[in-house]
């Protein structure tokens, strides 16, 4: 999973994951640009593989690497490693 989210093998391995994880990933690119781009049918998708919980953690996950992505860019933090 790890490689596909790093882009490194194409598109297979994403299009290997649940669908689950594929509607999360895809969840991320869009609150990414906005959350008001959410579609109802990308949360119905959401809703079949998550719990409203589950989908309240994912939503967390994402916004909070926003936050620390604006945040250490803005102010020119490196990455450390």
């Amino acid at each position: 999973m790890v490689e596909a989210l790093q882009d490194r093998a194409g598109r297979a391995p994403l299009e290997r994951l649940e669908a689950g994880w594929r509607a999360a990933l895809e969840y991320a690119d869009v609150v990414h640009v906005s959350g008001h781009l959410v579609t109802d049918e990308l949360y119905a998708r959401l809703r079949a593989a998550w719990d409203e919980g589950q989908i309240v953690e994912i939503t967390l996950v994402i916004g909070m690497t926003e936050y620390f992505n604006r945040f250490n860019d803005s102010l020119r933090v490196e990455p450390t490693k």
